[in-house]
């Protein structure tokens, strides 16, 4: 009967020390409701996307892609960090694109929790020119 009352503490003691080592790898961020895919359009009239995903309950944008019109046509930008490229704060988010003479290129976004939209601005440089920038805003909505 003794061994098999310490064969009992055993497995109790081995299953809380397991439980207690065990890592929360998805902890809720929160504004869970904003993970996922984003699209909407930019002032611009061209299709924008961005992805917002989990990473230890802080919430990041993990993806964007958009089109600018440049003197030179139309310029793509676009980047994808599984890690996340840049935390959202609260609800609000921006990446900085680089810089030139008429201050730093970046996207930026407010998302709105109450009617789940996303609205931004974004200012960007034509490549090989860091004089002439580009600027223009964008609406998004999570996609369905």
């Amino acid at each position: 009967m003794k061994h098999a009352t310490n064969l009992t503490l055993l497995i109790l003691a081995s299953f809380f020390l397991i439980t207690a080592c065990k890592k929360d790898t998805e902890k809720t961020p929160d504004y869970p409701q904003l993970i996922g895919a984003w699209e909407g359009q930019t002032s611009q009239v061209v299709p924008i996307s961005l992805s917002v995903t989990n990473r230890d309950g802080i919430l990041y944008i993990s993806y964007y892609k958009f089109q600018v019109s440049t003197n030179n046509g139309y310029q793509s930008y676009e980047q994808y960090n599984s890690n996340g490229i840049a935390s959202i704060s609260s609800t609000q988010f921006k990446i900085i694109l680089g810089s030139g003479t008429n201050g730093e290129a970046y996207i930026d976004g407010i998302f709105n929790v109450q009617n789940m939209t996303l609205t931004g601005n974004f200012a960007v440089y034509a490549n090989g020119n860091n004089i002439d920038k580009f600027t223009g805003s964008y609406d998004a909505a999570l996609k369905q």
